[in-house]
């Protein structure tokens, strides 16, 4: 749980810098901005495949050494960057390139520790122990927004991106000593020294209707999810004009909703009744949770009462995360004995679309402003993209677990 709150922490906290810091003092414009911000997750959906094969050739224990001590070299050099220069776009080039390594050296982070899950938990518990590690993601993206701001108040961005590598390599000594090689417990089944990928097997996840269906919904899924993690804080403060500690709390308060929204999502998913269908009982509750989302994201766009935008996007918020244990647990169900590589393209195809939104909120935001004005303007933005959630909704129809693979 450490481990991935701080991969997080680590992800996360350029968009702190980026709003408070970067945009403003340097003049970069938020588009741009975006664009860094992109830069870490096409690397790091690229390199997603690679990594699972790095688990399963090495362990997850060096998998996770290696996320950590990278991590904490190459958040150090995005601070060095900006001690570096103060020349916008030589800054703006050298932020791209790091934050793309940076999401190289994090693919194997969830992949990862849900092996570690797997070794180490007794089989009765692993639902619950992987609930509470994707939980402590939305604990250390949430906590960004409060440390990673609090830091730059104190200190120089660029300072605050060196103590934060301090901190990433702590955690990277702790989880060296604390997790040494050990035997695997006599209910794990024994794992491959390497990860193949047949092209037949490969070939047959593409053709399966399920797995393109489920992908290109956990697509729409991500790029309705990510704006959260990017965009909210720049949008209460920024756009709607709050106080910068208000725009923090709201944005923290968002995270930590949709990390409640997927322990009690993935609770109530294992309890749908047994009696409908296996297609009705998977697609029930991430079928209904991505259409309550988008519409109370979009009644929270519509409101100029920041209370009950607050409200409407943290409900959203929960209603989102809820439908991710039924993704998880449905894509592996789907590939069969190739669930693995299911699991991987559906992941690649989520954040394919976490990479296009943090580039193309601003960029329609900026587009429908020269038309309608800044505030206006970026709520049809963010309307696009809860209206994305509510027609990935629609692409439950064509899963069915019970023709798997």
């Amino acid at each position: 749980m450490l481990v991935v709150a701080c991969g997080h922490f680590n992800r996360i906290g350029i968009s702190v810098a980026g709003t408070e810091r970067i945009i403003p003092d340097y003049g970069i414009s938020p588009e741009n901005m975006g664009l860094i911000y992109s830069a870490f997750l096409l690397s790091y959906t690229l390199a997603m495949l690679p990594g699972g094969w790095f688990i399963d050739r090495f362990g997850a224990r060096a998998a996770l050494l290696l996320l950590g001590f990278g991590s904490t070299f190459f958040v150090a050099l995005t601070g060095g960057m900006g001690l570096i220069t103060h020349q916008a776009s030589t800054l703006w080039l050298g932020l791209f390139v790091v934050r793309a390594l940076l999401g190289l050296v994090n693919a194997p982070l969830h992949p990862a520790a849900a092996r570690t899950v797997h070794d180490c938990v007794p089989a009765q518990s692993r639902a619950l122990a992987n609930g509470l590690v994707t939980f402590s993601a939305c604990v250390g993206i949430a906590a960004t927004f409060y440390l990673m701001g609090a830091l730059i108040d104190f200190f120089p961005w660029p300072a605050a991106f060196l103590i934060s590598a301090g901190m990433t390599l702590a955690v990277s000594l702790a989880w060296l000593a604390g997790m040494r090689p050990r035997r695997e417990s006599p209910d794990v089944d024994p794992q491959p020294h390497e990860a193949t990928f047949p092209p037949l097997a490969l070939s047959r996840v593409l053709r399966s209707r399920g797995v393109i269906c489920i992908t290109l919904s956990y697509t729409a899924l991500n790029y309705f999810q990510y704006l959260f993690f990017y965009w909210v804080a720049y949008y209460f403060e920024t756009i709607q004009k709050q106080d910068r500690g208000v725009a923090r709390g709201y944005s923290a308060m968002i995270t930590l909703a949709m990390g409640v929204g997927m322990v009690t999502g993935g609770w109530l998913t294992d309890r749908v009744p047994t009696s409908l269908s296996p297609r009705t009982r998977r697609a029930l509750v991430p079928a209904l949770g991505m259409i309550a989302s988008g519409l109370v994201f979009e009644l929270g766009l519509i409101t100029h009462d920041m209370r009950l935008t607050l409200g409407a996007f943290a409900i959203a918020a929960a209603l989102i995360g809820a439908c991710e244990g039924a993704f998880w647990t449905t894509v592996v169900e789907l590939g069969g004995r190739f669930g693995g590589t299911a699991a991987g393209l559906m992941n690649m195809g989520g954040n394919a679309g976490g990479t296009l939104s943090p580039y193309l909120t601003p960029l329609l935001g900026t587009l429908f402003a020269s038309s309608y004005g800044p505030d206006l303007g970026w709520r049809l933005s963010l309307a696009i993209a809860g209206a994305v959630a509510v027609a990935g909704a629609g692409l439950w129809v064509g899963i069915d677990p019970s023709r798997s693979d």
